[in-house]
């Protein structure tokens, strides 16, 4: 007789098996299939479970789906679930992958633009779970002698996730929100330069803001916990005439850059 492990492990792979007949099925030597074939009685539980799943991946990317429309967006999530399993049983952490998926699924491939829109969903959903940043006493700064002062590193909050895009990915963002006021057309054809975002956490809000490139760098740079040092060559490298101090507090004051680390 089966042990309970295996037939628990058999069952899930049936599930979300994409060749669901009875040869292929590993529980057809343990089900009675003597009124209903054995793929008859997996795909019940097959469509209850892939519809489970759409569910979690609505709630994780409600933009990409509508941008695409209901239909297409529950044939792509069908699609991404057959090749990319649940491994936790933390439905929190599926769908990772969606983004890279997007950009290979055929049907999607005139849509380039979807593959960073799902990246930025993935992101902000992170950044709502990530855990709370850490108080800091900044005025222990001051303790630091002046020759070490360059090799500060500055720490980002956990919740703050980075993305740039060739896409608008604000304006695309802001249209497709629930109750959205914004109204107008987006070409999205060819590509408009470069949109920086952080996504960030200010308390119990998950924010989505545009910075500059030179801001886009010096966060950059905080997040590889560079020297400050670095963080200047790196944003100015950007952006020459972007001013670091007004930068790093205004960044401080919005708890996006949230604590520092001495040499």
């Amino acid at each position: 007789m089966t042990k309970l492990a295996e037939l628990q492990s058999d069952f899930l792979r049936d599930c979300l098996s994409p060749r669901p007949h009875s040869k292929n099925l590993l529980l057809t030597k343990d089900i009675d299939t003597s009124q209903i074939a054995a793929s008859g009685l997996m795909g019940i539980y097959q469509n209850s479970a892939i519809a489970n799943i759409i569910a979690v991946m609505k709630l994780t990317y409600p933009v990409i789906e509508t941008l695409v429309g209901e239909d297409f967006f529950r044939a792509s999530c069908k699609k991404y679930i057959l090749s990319h399993y649940p491994t936790s049983a933390n439905m929190d952490d599926y769908g990772g992958e969606f983004a890279e998926f997007l950009a290979g699924f055929e049907p999607a491939k005139q849509l380039k633009y979807l593959n960073d829109v799902a990246q930025l969903e993935w992101l902000f959903h992170l950044s709502s779970r990530a855990n709370d940043a850490s108080s800091t006493d900044w005025a222990l700064l001051s303790n630091v002698a002046p020759d070490d002062a360059l090799q500060v590193k500055l720490l980002l909050a956990p919740s703050v996730k980075l993305i740039s895009s060739a896409f608008p990915l604000d304006k695309i963002w802001q249209m497709n929100q629930e109750n959205s006021v914004v109204n107008q057309e987006i070409d999205l054809s060819h590509h408009h330069g470069q949109t920086c975002l952080v996504i960030f956490r200010r308390g119990l809000k998950t924010e989505i803001m545009t910075v500059t490139v030179g801001e886009f760098a010096l966060l950059s740079s905080c997040s590889k916990q560079q020297s400050l040092t670095k963080i200047i060559e790196a944003a100015t490298s950007a952006d020459n005439t972007i001013s670091i101090d007004e930068t790093i507090k205004k960044f401080i004051a919005l708890t996006i850059i949230s604590g520092f680390k001495t040499a």
